[in-house]
């Protein structure tokens, strides 16, 4: 079973700003459906997961640029 999914991660910034802009827009439509009465539940639980790609995508982005870092600085050359 593989546990690992072949991703470009020049495109993890682009989805994570996808993700929270899909989030910001998810909070807005859960006030105007409490402001309407109506029950926000499906908007929440879809908020969850959202929230979850979001850590996901965000914490992807950080170990890739980590290992950029390591890549640049062991390619350094002093004199």
């Amino acid at each position: 079973m593989a546990t690992h999914t072949s991703v470009p991660n020049e495109n993890l910034s682009k989805w994570y700003f996808a993700v929270t802009w899909s989030q910001h827009l998810l909070r807005q439509a859960i006030v105007e459906t409490e402001a309407a009465g109506q029950d926000p539940g499906y908007h929440l639980a879809q908020l969850a997961q959202l929230d979850d790609l979001a850590q996901f995508l965000k914490m992807s982005w950080d170990v890739w640029l980590e290992q950029l870092e390591c890549r640049t600085a062991a390619t350094e050359v002093h004199q």
